[in-house]
């Protein structure tokens, strides 16, 4: 009996391993960490950057939270201080301040337009939709007054 036990408790490990493996892989929503550079609509003259996973990688549905720092949180920041207003330093720091106005774009969002998004103070995929960043020439990449929502 202890025999037929063991090798139904190996046969029911076996099954489940299988079982664990035949199933596909979800893939995380990963961090951004740098941008990627977007023509500006209907001209190659002006360009966008919008916050991606990796330099010029065009993965642009990634996450930035409180916490985070670097090139990524640079770009988000200057969108939401020269296109939406946010009197917020541009320090690469996702730091309480910048928590505080993607909450209140997510708000925005939500009351103004029904939006549906999470008001968490967190920037991902929903939250980049409603975000502008600035417009830049090209190829000097010098900063315009304009602003535009990420082409994809």
């Amino acid at each position: 009996m202890r025999k037929l036990n063991s090798l139904l408790a190996a046969f029911a490990l076996a099954a489940g391993a299988t079982a664990v493996s035949a199933a596909p892989a979800q893939a995380a929503t990963p961090t951004c960490t740098s941008w990627t550079t977007y023509y500006a609509t209907g001209t190659t003259d002006y360009v966008v950057h919008v916050p991606s996973a990796g330099y010029q990688t065009g993965t642009v549905n990634c996450l930035l939270q409180q916490g985070n720092y670097g090139d990524a949180v640079t770009t988000l920041q200057r969108g939401l201080r020269y296109c939406r207003g946010y009197d917020i330093s541009v320090d690469r720091d996702f730091g309480p301040q910048t928590r505080a106005a993607v909450l209140d774009t997510q708000r925005w969002a939500n009351d103004a337009f029904g939006a549906g998004i999470s008001e968490d103070g967190g920037y991902g995929p929903q939250t980049k939709n409603w975000i502008q960043y600035p417009v830049w020439t090209w190829p000097a990449n010098t900063m315009t007054n304009k602003c535009q929502h990420s082409p994809v």
